[in-house]
This record gives C-alpha cells, sequence and structure tokens, in this order.
C-alpha cells in the first residue's frame, strides 16, 4: 500500500456530482423562463441581495497568436451559490468550434461540495441576450419594429432568436457579419419576420431602433452617426463603440457599476479610469453613468425612455446571473430526472 492510499484511507469520501449535458440543460430551459430569472436577479443585486466577487481573468496567445482566454465567475444569489468558467478563442471557429464555451458549477450551501456540472455554452448565450432583453424592456423599446444584429455567431443567434419572440411589434430584422455565409444563415432561421442581410455593419444599424453589437472587436469602429434617431445601442462585446459614441449617447446604461470600473480591458472600464465617465449621480467634470438596470428595475434609478441622439446600454457580464440560472437548471434537473450521477470516491 502506498501512502497515499495509507492517508486517503482516513477520509470519508469525495462524493457525488450530477453531469448535465448541453441537451439535457435544453431540455430544462423549455420548461424554464430565464428572462424572469435573469431580472428577478438584477432586482436582487441591486437590494444588495447576494454576493458578486471579482472575476479571476487569464489571457493567452494560442499557437496561431489568436486572442485565447479563461475567466472564472463566482457569485451567490439567495441559498444559491456557484461559479462560471468560461473559456474562448478568436481562433475557434475557424476550428469548427462556437468561440467560447465552458462549464457551470452548483455548490452545495453548507458543504461547499459542487453538486451540479453542466455544460455553459448554451446558457451563457441564454443569459447574455436575457440580459439585453430585460434593458429592451426597462428602457422603454419594446414596442420596436426593427432590429441588426452584427455579429453572427451563437450571441448573436440567441439575440436574434430571443428577440424576435419577445418583440411583438418588430416587423424587420437587419443582420451583418464579416462572413455573409454566416448572416445568411441566420436569416434562414428566422420565419414569419423580413430578414435582410446587409453589406456593411453601418447600413444595418443605421436603419434599426435596436441594434445589439455580439462581435469579437476589441476596437471602435460605431460612430455616433451610425445610429438611427432614439436608437437603443446594445453593446454586448468587447469593443465596437467609439469613445465618441459613449461621449455622445443621451443615456448610457451598464448592469454592475464596480464591474465597469475595476476592468480597464473593456473601452467604457477604460473611459472611467480616464475621467470621462463617473459613477451615477457623481459629481465633478467625468460624465455620470446614467444608472444601472438592476437599478431601473428596483426604481433606485431613472430611466426616461427613448432619447435623442440615442440610448447606449453597456452590459459587461454578471456571474451571478449565471449562477441563478445554474440554480434553477439544476432544481429542473432534479425534478424531471435528469443528468448522469458521477460518484467522486
Amino acid at each position: 500500500m502506498s501512502w497515499f492510499d495509507v492517508a486517503d484511507s482516513g477520509l470519508s469520501g469525495a462524493g457525488e456530482v450530477t453531469m448535465l449535458s448541453r441537451e439535457e440543460v435544453r431540455k430544462c430551459l423549455t420548461n424554464l423562463d430565464p428572462v424572469g430569472v435573469v431580472r428577478e436577479t438584477l432586482a436582487d443585486h441591486d437590494r444588495g441581495v447576494g454576493l458578486l466577487p471579482a472575476e479571476a481573468y487569464l489571457r493567452w496567445e494560442n499557437s496561431q497568436g489568436a486572442y485565447t482566454r479563461s475567466i472564472g465567475m463566482p457569485g451567490a444569489v439567495r441559498s444559491s451559490y456557484g461559479m462560471k468558467i468560461i473559456n474562448a478563442s478568436v481562433s475557434n471557429p475557424a476550428r469548427g468550434l462556437e468561440r467560447a464555451g465552458g462549464i457551470g458549477l452548483c455548490f452545495d450551501a453548507e458543504t461547499a461540495r459542487i453538486t451540479t456540472i453542466m455544460e455553459a455554452g448554451l446558457l451563457s448565450a441564454v443569459r447574455t441576450a436575457a440580459v439585453s432583453a430585460v434593458g429592451v424592456d426597462a428602457l422603454g423599446y419594446g414596442g420596436a419594429v426593427s432590429l441588426a444584429v452584427v455579429g453572427c455567431g451563437a450571441q448573436g443567434r440567441m439575440h436574434a432568436a430571443l428577440l424576435t419572440e419577445r418583440l411583438p411589434s418588430l416587423r424587420k430584422i437587419m443582420l451583418y457579419d464579416r462572413s455573409p455565409e454566416a448572416a445568411r444563415a441566420l436569416a434562414a432561421t428566422l420565419p414569419g419576420i423580413s430578414a435582410q442581410v446587409c453589406p456593411t455593419a453601418r447600413e444595418a444599424v443605421s436603419a434599426a431602433e435596436i441594434a445589439v453589437f455580439t462581435t469579437t472587436m476589441d476596437v471602435g469602429y460605431v460612430e455616433p452617426d451610425w445610429a438611427s434617431p432614439s436608437a437603443l445601442l446594445i453593446n454586448v462585446s468587447l469593443g465596437d463603440l467609439t469613445d465618441a459614441a459613449f461621449r455622445d449617447a443621451a443615456a448610457v446604461y451598464v448592469d454592475d457599476v464596480d464591474l465597469v470600473a475595476d476592468n480597464p480591458r473593456r473601452p467604457l472600464g477604460r473611459l472611467m479610469a480616464e475621467g470621462m465617465f463617473g459613477r451615477p449621480g457623481s459629481a465633478g467634470s467625468a460624465r455620470p453613468l446614467d444608472g444601472t438596470l438592476g437599478g431601473i428595475l428596483t426604481g433606485r434609478h431613472s430611466a426616461d425612455g427613448v432619447a435623442s441622439p440615442y440610448v447606449v446600454l453597456n452590459p459587461f457580464g454578471m456571474g451571478v446571473l449565471d449562477v441563478a440560472l445554474y440554480a434553477a437548471v439544476s432544481a429542473k434537473a432534479r425534478e424531471e430526472g435528469l443528468g448522469t450521477v458521477v460518484h467522486l470516491g
């Protein structure tokens, strides 16, 4: 018997964990309301319910010199504890892979043991689109008739699908991607609505009341004069909007001010560090951010609705929202008997 066998013989056991595949997660989602979960969690977060620790961020360049990273996002809300580990490389689509993928973890509140491990790529896209959907409602754009999606990968597809379902007045959608094939493929999945593949991003944005950016760009290119009058620009990805586009907006909203301020890798975080923007209600030369989605939902911040020249929503991505969705999916999986139980020893 080796030394570690002797040591391990005195331990009480590692327990067991339930594994959920993407297909099992998908089955759970069909009986859940992700937008409702996200809305409730945003409001809880604004009320100070739960925990949102700092992210862990690891970046490198792969053998192709492509930006590659891993982000660990822990969080807690009410009695749910967990963590999102989401990894990505911008060269993945060329390999036939989604740009981002990872796992979601649920923790037992008493023992801190991992109880559930689930595929997180689908849930990450669902969570992100759900935040945008909450923003569309909260900022007064629920009656929009036109939508632009710039970037037609996994996030773009999820946004297009969710928003076309949730906007009853929507009549047309403009799509742009550097790969026209990707835009055409997305258009083919949207029956019952006029879907137009645009030759340029500007053409798509300038024709829409709501424009969603879901690209991998890290340098701004969207100028203020791209936006149609009183449009909502949802900057989901890293760096689509120029500094001028942020500066000239009638209002700028975020999901969490601390997350933005603490990360100068993001354009808005850099602008806060440079003194162009400050916290909501702050005094001084910096322009204050206009509020957070959670603050609007609780009434702590106000939203004036459709405003000229345009409104910007810049969600950073809160791990606590993922954790809330993981808890809902895990509970649904237990209810429906889904998942594979793995005994760890």
